[in-house]
């Protein structure tokens, strides 16, 4: 009688079981929120948010250098982009989505970058940026369901952007106003004084002569 031979595991030699334990692999939508942000972001609120009404005029104030871009010129691209990432992650942990409604580590940076291209349109600063994510996440410019494409972040952010715009238009607006209502400021002079003129008034010194005293 002739013995089927098996070749798939004829020749193999068993391999000892090894005693290092296997790395476990980190999920990269696994996000936690911090006792620390969470206190930034309710000061940035009670600063810049009066009954639930965005104060534009003290964001407005901001000075540019204090401001995204100006930040950007200071520190660099680098820093910036990862500042806002960690504050994308702390806004996504808020949230509390579950593991398949939340995005990648990758899709994270690339929201950073999209934020920091906006920043240079609008001038927007930090501040904008977290009291943006602090009215979102209460569903103020419209209910956020799931995150796995981040781009309903930025359409969200564009309602923002587009009412603190009007908000800047009518606070221009407002300021135009007043200077008319002041008025033109009165010359000390009634007419300018032509440069002509001064050379005539001035006294003409003969440097030949030696002045007296």
């Amino acid at each position: 009688m002739i013995k089927k031979i098996n070749y798939k595991t004829t020749g193999k030699v068993a391999q000892p079981a090894s005693d290092k334990p296997k790395a476990k692999r980190t999920s990269s939508r696994l996000f936690t929120s911090t006792v620390e942000y969470t206190m930034i972001a309710n000061l940035v609120s009670q600063q810049y948010q009066t009954d639930n009404a965005v104060r534009y005029d003290a964001l407005l104030a901001i000075p540019f250098e204090d401001r995204i871009p100006g930040l950007i010129l200071k520190y660099g691209n680098k820093t910036m982009h990862k500042l806002l990432t960690m504050i994308l992650k702390e806004f996504i942990a808020s949230l509390g989505f579950p593991r398949y409604k939340q995005p990648t580590d990758t899709q994270v940076s690339v929201l950073a970058c999209e934020i920091m291209l906006s920043s240079y349109e609008d001038f927007l600063a930090l501040e904008d940026v977290i009291l943006f994510l602090q009215r979102a996440k209460v569903n103020h410019y419209g209910a956020i369901k799931t995150l796995v494409n981040t781009t309903a972040i930025l359409q969200l952010l564009e309602r923002y952007r587009q009412a603190r715009h009007q908000a800047y238009l009518k606070l221009k607006e407002q300021q135009e106003l007043e200077l008319k209502q002041i008025g033109p400021v009165a010359r000390i002079a009634p007419e300018p004084t032509q440069l002509n003129d001064l050379f005539h008034q001035g006294v003409v010194v003969d440097m030949t002569k030696k002045m007296s005293g």
